[in-house]
């Protein structure tokens, strides 16, 4: 089994973990918006638990909150945490150069503040319209999602339900309707007379 095809299954068992989850489209597509806002903050190792605590003040879900931080992960944080240092460069000028060996928060901190803060304006940038576009494609992707999952258990039950044909439904006996007596008409309502009761 390649990497290629490993991270494929991962990706869709993380997505089916998501659209599962019971909790609203809203509470997850926001969730997930926090997560990856985190995700664009240089503060590795602590991504998870800040994507967890912005999450619960507009109540999103934690486990979407916690799936989102991995927009930054093993494979893409170089080229990422390279970005946000170019585009937080724009903002504030540094003399510090960006060092791909040390990309923990602690080891920026030690290469000064001023790096430090160049890298959380780059991330802070960054990662504002990429949650806006992650809740968005979050909402939409989560109800199209139940939308055809009801669809397919209405269509399964349907099939599962005994065909009826013309034939068995003109063999089958008419249903009584209430106040039936015999087929016949409903019984009239009884006067005082039939009763045996004289005025």
């Amino acid at each position: 089994m390649t990497w290629w095809t490993r991270l494929r299954r991962w990706t869709r068992f993380q997505y089916l973990r998501l659209v599962r989850q019971p909790a609203s489209a809203h509470s997850l597509a926001v969730g997930l918006a926090a997560g990856v806002f985190a995700g664009f903050l240089p503060i590795i190792p602590f991504q998870m638990a800040v994507a967890v605590t912005l999450a619960l003040p507009v109540r999103g879900s934690k486990v979407a909150a916690a799936l989102g931080t991995w927009v930054s992960n093993p494979v893409n944080v170089i080229p990422l945490y390279a970005l946000m240092y170019w585009v937080g460069g724009l903002f504030v000028a540094t003399d510090a150069a960006f060092d791909p060996a040390h990309l923990a928060m602690r080891d920026m901190l030690t290469m000064g503040a001023d790096f430090f803060l160049v890298m959380c304006l780059g991330g802070v940038v960054m990662g504002i319209p990429a949650s806006c576009i992650t809740y968005v494609l979050a909402f939409r992707g989560v109800n199209a999602y139940r939308h055809r999952r009801m669809i397919k258990l209405m269509r399964a039950w349907q099939a599962r339900q005994p065909v009826v044909t013309p034939e068995a439904a003109q063999a089958a006996p008419p249903c009584a309707l209430p106040g039936d007596v015999g087929g016949g008409d409903s019984p009239k309502p009884r006067s005082p007379a039939d009763n045996g009761d004289r005025s």
